[in-house]
């Protein structure tokens, strides 16, 4: 075992990973800057200098230069502790794309200056406040399945950047990375009956499609209720079937090996699909969604895609 994964493996020890993270003394590490090593450096020069000459002020001096590194630590320290992290949401992306990530800083009463936040090689943020406030990161997410951006760093060098204060918190947040898009590959083609590819517009089926003048031989359980309060115009709502033929999805029709670059051709085609208007089903191994045509449907199939095969990883 590498000491890397040494090191991690006691990090995620003495700071496990959750929704909410408060900093205290156990999840805080503290060591001196340069500038810190630099003043330290001088005030032991100025002792040596000091007892060789037997010189009073240069004394004084470096038992001032001495008390105020120590009083820098504590504070430096101070400004770290006791703050809490929250992991708010994360946006819905594909693997390889950025994620804008929320999260909320509580300062638990005390006001907390200059405190860095950042991802290691992303955006890092810099912030002063003396209430809770939101921060907004990206992350790039690197392959797919919950979202795991890793450990990310909170650090601060105030009030006077001889001590470097920081942790490494890892928050959880509830959101999947859905595989990366290949639309290189073409559609397969519809089976069942009819001989196109649509969808017909009724009253009071499944997917939404708009409203339209209320007829007197229209249900009552369709009327945009709603719609009619805010107006005063009674409409009725309008949802649209699919017919003809339905196209199915599975891995086995992209013509491509591994998994991972199955999905993402099967992700490519939902997609699509969804932007041709056309109803689609999914039919992998042990799971088979009906054809549908809907916003919820492609997220429930980009759902299905992202977690397929790391029920056991992700356990």
């Amino acid at each position: 075992m590498s000491l890397k994964a040494i090191y991690q493996r006691w990090l995620e020890k003495r700071i496990p990973s959750a929704r909410r993270v408060t900093l205290d003394q156990r999840r805080i590490f503290i060591v001196p800057t340069r500038a810190g090593f630099l003043w330290l450096g001088i005030a032991v020069l100025i002792f040596l200098l000091a007892a060789n000459y037997q010189n009073s002020l240069a004394f004084g001096l470096t038992f001032f230069m001495v008390s105020l590194f120590m009083l820098s630590i504590y504070h430096t320290w101070r400004n770290l502790a006791g703050m809490t992290l929250i992991a708010r949401n994360s946006e819905q992306i594909h693997a390889g794309q950025k994620s804008r990530v929320s999260l909320e800083l509580q300062p638990e009463g005390k006001e907390r200056v200059a405190i860095s936040v950042g991802w290691p090689n992303e955006e890092t943020a810099t912030t002063s406040f003396l209430s809770s406030t939101q921060l907004t990161l990206e992350c790039r997410a690197l392959k797919r399945g919950h979202f795991q951006p890793g450990r990310f760093k909170v650090e601060s060098v105030y009030p006077l950047g001889l001590c470097r204060t920081w942790s490494w918190v890892r928050l959880d947040f509830h959101s999947l990375v859905y595989p990366a898009v290949d639309s290189s590959r073409k559609l397969p083609q519809a089976s069942g009956k009819g001989d196109q590819l649509g969808y017909a517009t009724t009253a009071g089926q499944e997917n939404f499609a708009g409203v339209r003048r209320f007829h007197s031989s229209d249900a009552l359980t369709h009327i945009d209720w709603k719609g009619y309060a805010r107006t005063g115009e009674m409409n009725t709502k309008l949802f649209q079937d699919s017919v003809g033929s339905d196209i199915w999805l599975s891995l086995d029709l992209t013509g491509v090996t591994g998994l991972e670059q199955q999905l993402s051709v099967v992700t490519g085609w939902c997609l699509l699909c969804t932007h041709q208007k056309t109803p689609f089903g999914l039919d992998l191994p042990g799971q088979r969604i009906e054809p549908a045509l809907s916003q919820a449907h492609l997220e429930k199939c980009l759902a299905i895609l992202a977690t397929y095969g790391l029920v056991d990883e992700q356990s």
